[in-house]
């Protein structure tokens, strides 16, 4: 037999026994929870996820469900899950488009009201005492009074009864109010494009006080970690700043000016632990049109800055232009929305990295993480399940209706074993976590082109 033709079929046995032995891992890492089980749901989120680490899964149940929901226009904000009803908003572009806020039934996707706002959604709804809190807004910027404000148009904050759909008030302000608010003892907190910090009487509406900020806020949500507020504040391509106020004496502990930070820090979610705050930012490479991703870990009590890490270098991020970090233990959890398409785990008190793996496209949203395995999206259609100790992929699931359905700023929830996360073809999906790492004809394809992709950078 000819040298070359005994060689070609050594690599294709190879690659035949890699592929076996991953179909062999992806079955042996199936589980199936009892269809038995009773799910259960919360009855509030008064903050972005579940708490400070930015991990929404709540539940042991198992649903066992595969449906989508079609809203007909862009969704970017997180599905709220509470009381077996699922909640979201429309970010729909332009002028003429009109935007609803959506509740469906959280088993089954079928509507049970809408509620149509007057600018785009693109918080994650609060749910507290029946009512549903969210803000509109968009991400044009405009001159009041002689300072620069984000949001064209009219920007709200919306209280609308959960059950009914119907308006209970509505707070107009001066910017967008497209981060998601932080709910606590009868307050709505708000930070918002209009420069300014809010403590709005969750009742009524009406506010309690207010304070101007440095910079806008547009997407980075709340986290309120006792009685103290973190965010990301800044300018377009200008000066950067993570805040840190107390919410009870309204002093300003701290407003750290991140000096390496283009842009991307008021985009991005902070997490954090009982010590450390983390969160991401834009910064300018010294090429030409060439931006890089940093990941930044400060201390809560101080605001300075720990250590960081690049991420990853590439062309300007459209409109969303960080990652949102989540921490599990001692890790972070955090993907790369420049350049080529990476995913991370760092060592939250040293900044070492645990494991950073390829994926096929960009990751702006979060992960969620559940019996150690995170799921997550990224900008290429793909959905996946990763092992959270190793970074090896379990399975994943690409969506295939183009482009159009980037996950991209959307954080995925995970509520009684089920995986929701809206995309921007105006879907809302829902499919238990299962559904990821299940043996399929895509996962197969994945791991052929998960090959060529490690071997030769290519996509597919």
């Amino acid at each position: 037999m000819n040298k070359g033709y005994r060689n070609l079929i050594y690599i294709f046995c190879w690659i035949g026994l890699l592929l076996l032995a991953i179909v062999i891992k992806t079955i042996l890492f199936r589980y199936y929870p009892s269809s038995n089980t009773i799910s259960t749901y919360n009855n509030s989120l008064t903050q972005q996820g579940m708490d400070q680490s930015k991990n929404y899964v709540y539940g042991n149940g198992f649903l066992n469900k595969v449906f989508s929901f079609n809203a007909q226009s862009p969704i970017v904000d997180t599905p709220t899950i509470v009381n077996g009803i699922a909640y979201f908003g429309t970010s729909a572009m332009g002028k003429s488009s009109i935007n609803y806020m959506y509740a469906i039934n959280a088993s089954t996707g079928k509507l049970i009201w809408k509620y149509k706002v007057d600018n785009e959604i693109m918080t994650q709804p609060l749910v507290v005492n029946n009512i549903v809190y969210v803000g509109s807004g968009n991400n044009l910027y405009k001159t009041v009074n002689g300072s620069l404000v984000r949001g064209s148009g009219q920007s709200a904050i919306y209280a609308i009864n959960a059950t009914t759909g119907k308006l209970v008030w509505i707070h107009i302000t001066n910017g967008e109010d497209m981060p998601s608010f932080a709910y606590k003892s009868g307050a709505l907190y708000v930070a918002n494009g209009g420069k300014h910090f809010y403590s709005i009487n969750a009742a009524t509406g009406q506010t309690y006080w207010r304070d101007n900020l440095l910079g806008v806020v547009s997407m980075s949500s709340i986290d309120i970690s006792g009685n103290v507020a973190y965010f990301g504040e800044g300018l377009p391509e200008q000066n950067q700043y993570v805040a840190a106020i107390n919410i009870i004496t309204r002093k300003i502990l701290w407003q750290r000016k991140i000096a390496d930070s283009f842009g991307g820090i008021t985009d991005c979610s902070p997490a954090s632990n009982s010590k450390y705050l983390v969160i991401s930012g834009l910064g300018l490479s010294p090429t030409p049109n060439k931006f890089y991703e940093i990941l930044y870990v400060l201390s809560k009590k101080t605001g300075n800055v720990v250590w960081d890490h690049i991420l990853g270098f590439g062309p300007n991020p459209f409109a969303m232009e960080t990652s949102n970090p989540i921490i599990i233990g001692n890790n972070i959890y955090i993907g790369n929305p420049v350049g080529k398409g990476k995913y991370y785990s760092f060592n939250i008190n040293t900044g070492n990295i645990n494991w950073v793996i390829k994926i096929y496209g960009v990751q702006k949203g979060s992960a969620v993480y559940s019996n150690g395995i995170l799921y997550f999206g990224d900008g290429f259609d793909n959905f996946y399940a990763v092992d959270a100790s190793n970074g090896d992929v379990l399975g994943v699931h690409r969506f295939g209706v183009g482009k159009a359905s980037q996950f991209t700023s959307d954080n995925p929830a995970l509520v009684n074993n089920e995986i929701y996360v809206a995309s921007k073809n105006g879907y809302l999906y829902a499919f238990p976590d299962t559904y990821l790492y299940n043996y399929s004809s895509e996962f197969l394809k994945y791991s052929i082109w998960a090959l060529f992709y490690k071997v030769f950078g290519v996509r597919y």
